[in-house]
């Protein structure tokens, strides 16, 4: 076998070398996670003291509730469990609202004749969340980004809900949960 000689040898090494690197550069780059849409940005939202809205009677097992526009909201009682009462125009007929169970399922809509019970069994008033106002306890944070709208997320799921059109979010491959619109329904922004 002939191997090249030295003149040969330097510009082919130099080009192999050159397109690995290339390569690498390209493959080990990591991806850029878009931002998340401002409804989820709760970093932009003031905190409310959520002492305020936790009911302390037994039947509401440490529920917290509050009100934001039409939407009526409460989170826990386990970590990662937050849920809304409502119905957008996306939302399949008869809609009682959207829940994430334990941040394991969800968003889910809650259908028709369920036992789902939405807000305080033991008559508790929940306050108002004010718009620009965000809320957390046990694992999930809320905010009213708009009027009329809320936004929700446990640490791997979340939901945006307005009266025209919902978003949820859920891990990459997960089948827990229910589907979103088509993109047509949503602002461009979310599509």
């Amino acid at each position: 076998m002939r191997v090249p000689d030295s003149s040969i040898r330097r510009p082919l090494l130099f080009a192999v070398v050159a397109a690995l690197v290339a390569l690498l550069a390209v493959t080990a780059a990591p991806a850029q996670a878009a931002p998340p849409p401002a409804e989820l940005a709760f970093g932009s939202f003031t905190p409310v003291k959520a002492q305020r809205f936790q009911s302390l009677r037994y039947a509401d097992d440490g529920r917290t509730f509050f009100a934001a526009g039409q939407w009526r909201c409460q989170i826990g009682p386990r970590p990662g469990s937050v849920a809304c009462q409502g119905h957008p125009y996306t939302a399949p007929p008869g809609t009682q609202g959207v829940a994430i169970t334990n941040d394991a399922q969800g968003p889910w809509w809650v259908p028709p004749g369920t036992n789902y019970t939405f807000g305080s069994r033991a008559g508790f008033r929940a306050p108002a969340l004010k718009v620009g106002q965000k809320i957390s306890v046990a694992n999930v944070t809320c905010a009213v980004p708009r009027r009329n709208v809320v936004s929700c997320a446990s640490p791997n799921r979340a939901f945006i809900l307005s009266r025209a059109w919902h978003k949820f979010y859920y891990p990459r491959g997960d089948r827990a949960h229910s589907a979103n619109p088509a993109p047509k329904y949503l602002p461009a922004r979310l599509r």
